[in-house]
């Protein structure tokens, strides 16, 4: 057992599997087994308002959950590694955005409600920052959450709490409210605020959900030069429709495709000048692997 959680420890860098955000999410609860997770998406080209130019996007993100003796979430951590690809403007930061967190939380619970707290400290900035250790206390994030969990039934469930990240792009502390009910044994529906579900038990090893919630996040930047700084911000909502394939019980292999609606961007260009734009919805297809340990 030791050594199992060793190993997994030395991992850090590796999230909820086909789930991947922009930023951090850790409004919603975590996975209530251990896991390390592997993914990848990929945009289609998005038009810039004006015809300005076009962007595409590339993430890939790392995870890893670590549970107690009792399946209670212990600590997570991750990666996300986002790529703006931005065709026709010349953005002030490399394109290339990193953000690294550690997550821990804290269950306690009685036979009908529950009580959830979260927290997160992240680094979150370009490339070039860590790689020519300029850190500045603007790329640092502390994102945190507090849930209560009322079971009404064995099919129902109430969540509400507050929540703050920068999933909406800029720091934002919001409430959470949602609905979890399971109709069926094979249907679940999750129904609030800021994340909606529908999933289904397709068979014994094949899962598929669709979902939708909003996706963003805050990077500090640095230009070529490394004396020009700035933040460049990204907010849209991520609909998505994925399909998880237990091929083993402690394996998972999962596909996806989406739509990247209501793109917003704030950025500071070469020249000095700080512009916000938007750009047309966008498709991207996914990939992830999972190991449940």
């Amino acid at each position: 057992m030791l050594v199992r959680y060793y190993l997994s420890c030395m991992c850090l860098l590796l999230s909820s599997i086909a789930e991947c955000l922009a930023a951090v999410d850790i409004c919603q609860d975590p996975p209530t087994y251990s896991h390390l997770s592997i993914g990848f998406d990929n945009y289609s080209k998005s038009t810039i308002e004006q015809n300005l130019g076009e962007t595409n996007q590339e993430n890939v993100y790392f995870d890893l959950t670590v549970n107690s003796a009792d399946n209670e979430p212990m600590f997570s951590a991750g990666h996300r590694y986002t790529i703006f690809n931005v065709d026709g403007l010349e953005p002030e930061t490399n394109g290339h955005l990193h953000t690294t967190f550690v997550a821990f939380h804290s269950l306690s619970q009685t036979d009908q409600r529950s009580l959830r707290f979260s927290i997160a400290p992240a680094f979150s900035a370009s490339s070039n920052v860590a790689r020519n250790r300029e850190f500045s206390a603007d790329a640092l994030q502390l994102l945190a959450a507090v849930v209560w969990i009322r079971h009404v039934s064995d099919q129902v469930q109430f969540q509400y709490g507050i929540c703050g990240d920068h999933r909406f792009g800029r720091y934002r502390i919001y409430p959470l409210l949602s609905m979890h009910w399971q109709p069926h044994p094979d249907w679940t529906v999750q129904l609030g605020f800021p994340t909606s579900e529908l999933g289904y038990q397709v068979s014994t090893r094949l899962t598929s959900r669709i979902q939708i919630r909003p996706d963003g996040n805050e990077w500090y930047v640095l230009d070529k030069t490394l004396a020009n700084h700035s933040q460049f911000v990204y907010e849209a909502y991520a609909l998505e429709w994925t399909f998880d394939w237990q091929v083993h019980p402690n394996f998972v292999v999962s596909a996806s495709v989406g739509r990247q609606m209501h793109n917003r961007y704030e950025m500071t260009l070469l020249d000095g000048s700080r512009v916000r734009l938007s750009s047309d919805a966008a498709t991207r297809i996914g990939a992830a692997l999972e190991w449940r340990f």
